[in-house]
C-alpha cells in the first residue's frame, strides 16, 4: 500500500511540474506578445507624435505672425487716428476760425447798423422776453414823478 501512495505522490508531483512548466511557457509567450504589441504601438504612435510636434510648431509660428500683424495694425490705426486729428485741427484753424471771425464781424456790423437806426431808444435784449425784462426808466422832468420809486434803504437791508 505504501507503494501505491508513493506512486500517487510521484504522479501528483509530475502533474504539478507539468502545470508549472506550461504556466512558465505561457507567461513567456505573453511577455513576448506584449513586447511586440508595445513595439507596434510605438511604431504607430511615433508618426502621430511627429505630426503633433509639427502642428504645435506651426501653431507657434502662426501665433507669432498674428501678433506681428496685430502690432502692425495697431501702428496703422494709431497713425490714421493721428492724421485724422491733425486734419481736424487744420480744418478748424483754416476754415472754422475764419468763419467764426467773419460771423463775429458781421454781428458787430449789425450792432453798429442797429445803433444808427435807433440812436435814441434803448433796445431790449433779444434773449430776454419782454414780460421778464426790467422796466425802462426814462429821465423825469423836474415836475414829474418817476414811474417806479426807488426802494427804501430798509427794504434793501439783509439782516
Amino acid at each position: 500500500m505504501s507503494d501505491i501512495y508513493l506512486g500517487l505522490i510521484a504522479l501528483g508531483v509530475i502533474v504539478v511540474a507539468t502545470i508549472q512548466v506550461a504556466a512558465f511557457v505561457i507567461a513567456i509567450r505573453t511577455v513576448n506578445r506584449m513586447g511586440e504589441m508595445a513595439a507596434r504601438f510605438e511604431q504607430d504612435v511615433r508618426p502621430i507624435l511627429v505630426n503633433l510636434q509639427k502642428v504645435s510648431e506651426e501653431a507657434a509660428r502662426a501665433s507669432m505672425q498674428a501678433a506681428a500683424q496685430m502690432d502692425r495694425l495697431d501702428v496703422l490705426v494709431s497713425g490714421i487716428a493721428r492724421r485724422v486729428e491733425d486734419t481736424a485741427a487744420m480744418l478748424q484753424q483754416t476754415i472754422l476760425q475764419p468763419v467764426r471771425d467773419g460771423l463775429s464781424l458781421l454781428a458787430g456790423l449789425k450792432s453798429v447798423i442797429d445803433g444808427f437806426r435807433e440812436p435814441r431808444e434803448r433796445r431790449e435784449p433779444r434773449d430776454v422776453p419782454a414780460s421778464e425784462a426790467p422796466p425802462r426808466h426814462r429821465p423825469s422832468s423836474p415836475g414829474t414823478r418817476p414811474a417806479h420809486p426807488a426802494p427804501a434803504d430798509d427794504e434793501l437791508f439783509i439782516g
